[in-house]
Order: structure tokens, then sequence, then C-alpha cells
């Protein structure tokens, strides 16, 4: 019961406007922060939605993240949402956040109660992310697609709450280019 309070609680505070971008920032890497006072989203820039998937669990709610497979590449290894690019077909981006996370860790759609949708993130240099909130009555199932995904990982939401959830590493990109990111330890269970 607790769980569908709280859900209940969501849902009614995405109607109300978000603090934005300066919430996203809270997260965000010291390069980002550099980044974002002369970049902008320009004609390059492709639309991608991404999944936050409620569910109840162990008299909770939880969450989901997923990792992608080990590769040379930019998302190799990367823990993230379910989601990706939007495709013409999609009616919009809502719709984009479904079919991702429905091929991706097969959820079906049909089972998805639409909570509302938070604040749209540039992510320089071309991906404007747009966040999907949405709620399963019943823990899914998850059927992972194997060439997109190499491990789920659940999570109580309440675990964001914790006072030591937030840390910061560096991260070396090249001989002269190295940068702290935040992380969230929660992921690494």
């Amino acid at each position: 019961m607790m769980g569908i309070n709280l859900i209940r609680q969501i849902e009614e505070r995405l109607k109300f406007p978000l603090p934005g971008e300066r919430a996203q920032l809270l997260m965000g890497s010291s390069i980002r922060m550099k980044e974002l006072k002369w970049m902008a989203e320009n004609k390059n820039t492709r639309d991608s939605g991404v999944m936050i998937l409620l569910y109840p669990h162990s008299n909770s709610i939880y969450s989901v993240l997923i990792q992608r497979p080990k590769y040379k590449g930019t998302h190799g290894g990367q823990v993230c949402l379910p989601g990706g690019k939007r495709e013409t077909d999609d009616a919009d981006i809502v719709e984009t956040a479904l079919r991702e996370t429905e091929e991706e860790i097969g959820v079906g759609r049909n089972t998805i109660h639409i909570l509302g949708s938070l604040t749209r993130l540039y992510i320089p240099p071309a991906i404007m992310l747009s966040f999907c909130s949405r709620f399963t009555e019943q823990k899914p199932v998850f059927t992972p697609e194997v060439s997109e995904v190499e491990n789920i990982i659940e999570y109580d939401i309440r675990s964001i709450l914790l006072p030591d959830i937030k840390k910061t590493t560096e991260i070396k990109v090249s001989k002269d280019i190295t940068f702290s990111a935040p992380y969230s330890i929660f992921a690494e269970r």
C-alpha cells in the first residue's frame, strides 16, 4: 500500500513545474558544466527517449537500469535507463521510450501506466533526452535483448535518498583531458 501511495504522489507532483536544469546539474560532470555554457541544441541533435520504470516489489517501489554490453564505443558498458533514439515511425517521444523499453527489457507497453515526463536534458554534442516516468501494477518479468543489454539492475528507489549515495570519480578521457563526474553507488549493487 505504501508503494501505491508513493506512486500517486509522484504522479501528482509531475503535474506541476519541475526544477529542470538546476536539478539535472546536481549530477553533472565538471566538463558538462563548462560545455553547457557554449553548447546548445542544434540541427544535428537527435531526439531520444528513456524510461524511468517504477514497479512494486518487496513492500517498496523499484526501478530498473540496464548495463550495455562492453564494446569499443561511446556506450560500451554504460549503465543507463532503457531507451534510445526516436524513429520516424514513433508518434512522439513517449512512444520512443515505450518501444525501446519493450525492445531492450521485454516489458510490454500495454502493461505500463504513464505517470508523466521529466525535464528534457541536452547531452552535448547531439542528444536531447526526454525522460518518461511509468508505472506497472506488478513486478515485470524482464527479458533482456542480449545484443543491447548485458545486465539488468533493479533498485529500491528509496536508496537514492541515502546520504552517501552520491560519489565522485575522476575520468581520464585522453592525455590532456581529465574531469570529475558524479555517480550513484546504488547502480553498483
